[in-house]
């Protein structure tokens, strides 16, 4: 996806992701929070389905191809993202946000940063 002057959607996320300070790192995390904990307690793999579904255009054929799983079974998992989310993550506002969060989150900011941003409130 490129817009005419030739910036890819790829290329805003990760220059959001690389400038963002210590407090909308901790907002990232915790908006993946709940599919961390379910990937860590169940490996349900959660945060690699949901990467993957976006990154098939939102198509449960793709993801599930890409996945090398059944169409059932990515529905299952985007089922339970939603509930663990407690969102629409079809709704464009909420995809936007949780693709921010990717991008932090694989950037990265350290938790000592994001502790010392909370106490200095």
């Amino acid at each position: 996806m490129f817009s005419k002057n030739g910036i890819a959607a790829n290329d805003v996320l990760r220059a959001v992701a690389e400038n963002a300070d210590a407090v909308a790192a901790g907002v990232c995390r915790r908006l993946l929070l709940p599919l961390e904990r379910a990937d860590e307690e169940r490996a349900s793999r959660l945060l690699d389905t949901l990467r993957g579904y976006y990154a098939c255009g939102g198509s449960v054929a793709k993801t599930a191809e890409k996945l090398f799983l059944h169409r059932n079974s990515v529905r299952y998992r985007l089922d339970r993202v939603r509930s663990l989310l407690g969102a629409d993550i079809d709704h464009p506002e909420v995809a936007a946000a949780l693709l921010a969060a990717f991008a932090v989150a694989s950037s990265a900011v350290p938790k000592k940063e994001y502790h010392e941003a909370q106490r200095a409130k």
